[in-house]
């Protein structure tokens, strides 16, 4: 966090705050690290002032679900055809990480989709087969800069997690112990319990309460039609526990999950083609269940949230209007209810929904005064913002390489255009060492 005052002058502001609403050539004051006042006109003759007339100023980007430590796999998945293909020809390859390998590809991922813009990310690390292992991926998002929710894997080697549940149980606290547990804090510690695929349920509810007893955010991965029904018959669902993909519910599954206040992660590209069923994302929100966006794995989606933003945009869209023709209401038209979707309803998932996900709605997600300044200056310039709505442009019409500068916790991590206080050449020749430890000359 830093303590200096800084100022952001003149930008198009968007709150997502429904009191501020947005800001055509707004100003946004920054102190100590949080959001102090959101205003046109504001003087304040000790902040730095930043010029932000022709961008867009915005909260950062939040991903509900990210496996950072495939980053040096990029590319394995862009043929892959169906789970058993991913768990055939990717998954296994985790074994040939050891926790250097784990370091180097969560720094080079985490900083990759920080200069995206993605301020906040849950690593969904479901590669923990030793505890050096997590303290490798630890090591390196104490030093990144990202705001992280790192969610220690259950999932260890396929044939030891009974005999090393406790074992992973017992490490988790440790480090609990050791990082703390202040909202504010840029690294968080998280569970991320045993899917249904390889454990009983009885044995997803040892470690549900242990997170519990320690007041962990939670998240699982949850695939399977029925699980959630399951989950909820075993004591696992809570506001505290985020389910990723649920591309199967029934609507009687969406009921449970609202009724106990869950919010889910969608992860669009992966989920969509692999064919997967996309229309819980709306029968979802509409159901009052929180949609969120994650990346999934780097192997075979950019780590751009943008592109998230608009695969949910069109793919929501799509499905609404295949119903639509279902329905023999063709050609189609506007009518109470249809559409669903907007673009600033997209923006929303991977920012205030996002932030409630993970358990810091009270600290991030808009430019609320208060919360804390994690911000994101987007270029519209040289050829000059889409019209209408801002939201629109930031969903259909922008890309991480279109982020000129971003604030964690009040700090420049990227500044007009360049990482901050990172050596590059250092971060390139990581990026292809790990590469190559890891596959070879593949």
């Amino acid at each position: 966090m830093s303590d200096r005052r800084i100022l952001l002058k003149g930008g198009t502001v968007i709150t997502l705050d429904p009191e501020l609403g947005d800001l055509p050539g707004g100003d946004v004051l920054i102190s100590d690290g949080r959001i102090e006042r959101v205003a046109a006109g504001i003087e304040a003759p000790d902040a730095e002032v930043v010029e932000a007339r022709g961008m867009i100023v915005m909260p950062g980007l939040i991903d509900t679900h990210l496996h950072m430590w495939q980053h040096p796999l990029r590319g394995l998945g862009g043929n892959v055809w169906g789970f058993d293909d991913y768990s055939s020809h990717v998954f296994p390859l985790r074994e040939r990480f050891g926790p250097q390998e784990m370091h180097d590809a969560t720094y080079t991922c985490a900083l990759q989709s920080m200069s995206y813009g993605t301020t906040t990310a849950l690593d969904f690390c479901h590669n923990v087969l030793t505890q050096e292992h997590a303290e490798g991926s630890l090591r390196a998002h104490l030093t990144t800069g990202q705001r992280v929710m790192y969610a220690y894997g259950m999932l260890g080697y396929d044939d030891r997690l009974e005999q090393e549940r406790q074992s992973r149980l017992a490490h988790v606290t440790k480090l609990h112990g050791e990082l703390g547990a202040d909202p504010t804090q840029l690294v968080r510690l998280g569970l991320a319990l045993t899917t249904l695929t390889y454990a009983k349920v009885e044995e997803v509810r040892v470690e549900a309460d242990h997170g519990r007893s320690l007041g962990l955010p939670m998240t699982i991965h949850q695939n399977g039609a029925g699980e959630v029904s399951r989950l909820h018959e075993g004591g696992v669902l809570g506001a505290d526990l985020l389910p990723v993909h649920s591309n199967n519910l029934s609507d009687h599954e969406i009921g449970l999950l609202a009724s106990c206040g869950c919010a889910i992660s969608f992860t669009p590209e992966s989920e969509h083609s692999g064919g997967l069923s996309m229309s819980v994302i709306g029968r979802s929100d509409r159901a009052g269940v929180l949609p969120t966006i994650g990346v999934d794995a780097p192997s075979f989606t950019d780590v751009d949230m943008f592109l998230q933003l608009r695969a949910t945009y069109n793919i929501m869209r799509a499905t609404e209007a295949q119903h639509e023709r279902h329905e023999g209401r063709w050609p189609l038209r506007r009518h109470h209810g249809s559409p669903f979707v907007t673009a600033r309803r997209v923006l929303e998932y991977a920012t205030v929904n996002a932030a409630k996900a993970i358990g810091l709605g009270d600290h991030l997600g808009s430019l609320t005064p208060g919360k804390q300044a994690d911000v994101v200056l987007l270029r519209t310039e040289p050829f000059a913002p889409a019209t209408g709505d801002p939201a629109n442009h930031i969903v259909n019409y922008a890309s991480g390489r279109d982020v000129d500068s971003v604030l964690v916790g009040g700090t420049f991590r990227k500044r007009d255009g360049h990482l901050v206080d990172v050596d590059t050449e250092r971060v390139s020749a990581m990026a292809h060492d790990v590469r190559r430890r890891v596959l070879g000359d593949a």
